[in-house]
């Protein structure tokens, strides 16, 4: 058999394509190339806040953040009610500290204190400083020391693929073969095609839109049709709530606000994370309403402190989370959209959203007695977020959660990140991380840092096995 061109070819330059890359050097490669479809490395995680997810690291036994070794494996799958594929789950859960330290020790510059990234009991959100620029920046930087190659601008057309083994890529017309093909291009949130299709519960045409990288077409979903690899995960990722008046992604609900759904009916925490407040609304026809005082927009002086203080995010590598949307300037701007609507009255709100008044008053009553003695008993809401909605006019701002943010349909692996065809046999030489794998988000998105976790630790899975197989075929 020939020499291949290279020992491993990756496919794609965000998180997961740089993690394996780089691991696959430092488990014995020599001749890896990363191939970008975009003229700029870096995918999706470029565009990204900066929180990693990971339990049992150095800089959280410092913080003195106690975890088990199972906790965020048995938290995680207990969230997605046990619907996601375990092994790869548990595997890059129980290394997700060993893969921040990874991180660190390679030029990734994280803050010594640790968030919450979502429900989870203890805090494991790691964030870096300078966002996801700084992660793609310092791995590349490692990855050019340790002899990586990259092409940019190079979208592979497809795998090839012979006697049910893929042994490289071909782009443009010409093929480079490879001891070992690992897939890392990302989801197809900028795909609507394949939007409509595999993810419809996200789909509205003309208002869903996608926070990532230009490149995240969905070009893992070809190659899996083309080499008979099983896919999953329809209808997984993670939507935020989008009033529709614009494409402006705003994460978080301001806590003075009060989310309701077409019955009229509040249904939680508004200080939730953005992950289960996507899979609250999926089960409320996906259309809640943001509603609010002009108190909010314009709070007299002896609240305005009390009003700024909206948001239980905190986050150190990120400014202080300020509305984006539910502002006196933007519903000024706004006020006669169909989705903003404006009243007197709660009455007339009410009516102006559809809604049953008795339900839509009753509700908002409800809340002030709550607010009024001090304790949200209803959903726990912190009472420093609890706010009278008591001064005209009134405001409810139709949303749906249509901003995309991750896409979970993909590439069925195992727990070492190799690809698994439909014939339920392992593909021999093709492995896959990042957004383009399927069976690792469930129905709830776990909280902020989660896609950058599994990106970095299945990318490491993947880069030893990939190194692994390519020591065994020198042989």
């Amino acid at each position: 058999m020939p020499k291949p061109d290279f020992e491993v070819i990756v496919i794609g330059s965000g998180l997961g394509g740089l993690a394996s890359a780089l691991t696959a050097v430092e488990h014995g490669c020599t001749d890896v190339l990363v191939v970008e479809a975009e003229g700029v490395l870096g995918g999706s995680t470029r565009l990204c806040g900066g929180v990693v997810m990971g339990s049992r690291s150095r800089l959280q036994r410092a913080a003195e953040v106690e975890d088990a070794e199972d906790d965020m494996f048995n938290e995680y799958m207990a969230i997605n009610g046990w619907d996601v594929s375990a092994g790869p789950v548990e595997r890059w859960a129980a290394r997700s500290g060993e893969t921040i330290d990874w991180l660190q020790d390679r030029g990734v510059p994280f803050y010594e204190r640790l968030i919450f990234s979502g429900d989870d009991r203890r805090p494991r959100g790691h964030c870096v400083e300078g966002g996801g620029q700084a992660i793609i920046d310092a791995l590349v930087s490692r990855c050019r020391k340790a002899g990586i190659e990259f092409v940019l601008g190079n979208r592979v057309d497809e795998l090839i693929h012979t006697d049910g083994r893929v042994t490289g890529v071909r782009a443009g017309g010409e093929d480079l073969t490879a001891a070992a093909v690992i897939v890392a291009t990302g989801g197809f949130g900028a795909n609507p095609e394949y939007l409509a299709e595999h993810y419809p519960i996200a789909w509205v045409p003309g208002e869903t839109f996608y926070i990532g990288a230009d490149g995240a077409r969905g070009d893992h979903l070809k190659f899996a049709a083309h080499v008979g690899a099983q896919v999953t995960g329809e209808n997984r990722g993670l939507r935020m709530l989008n009033p529709g008046v614009d494409t402006l992604h705003e994460a978080f609900l301001p806590g003075w606000t009060v989310l309701l759904d077409t019955r009229g009916h509040r249904f939680c925490d508004e200080t939730a994370p953005y992950g289960i407040l996507d899979s609250l609304l999926r089960t409320r026809d996906n259309v809640g309403y943001v509603v609010f005082d002009d108190a909010a927009l314009r709070p007299p002086a002896e609240l305005a402190e009390r009003y700024a203080d909206a948001y239980k995010q905190v986050w150190p590598n990120h400014a202080k989370f300020k509305p984006k949307h539910y502002t006196a300037d933007v519903m000024k701007q706004y006020e006669h959209h169909e989705r903003v609507h404006k009243a007197g009255s709660l009455e007339e709100l009410a009516k102006s959203t559809g809604i049953p008044a008795a339900d839509f008053c009753g509700t908002i009553a409800r809340y002030n007695q709550l607010v009024e003695a001090g304790r949200d008993t209803d959903f726990g809401k912190a009472s420093r977020f609890l706010n009278l909605i008591s001064t005209a006019p009134f405001y409810a701002v139709e949303v749906r959660p249509t901003a995309i943010a991750h896409t979970g349909y993909g590439m069925r692996i195992d727990d070492c990140g190799q690809v698994i065809g439909v014939d339920g046999n392992l593909i021999e030489g093709l492995y896959a991380a990042g957004e383009c794998t399927g069976g690792i988000v469930g129905p709830t998105y776990s909280g902020s840092g989660s896609s950058l976790a599994s990106a970095a630790g299945v990318g490491r899975m993947a880069g030893e096995a990939a190194a692994q197989y390519v020591s065994g075929a020198r042989v």
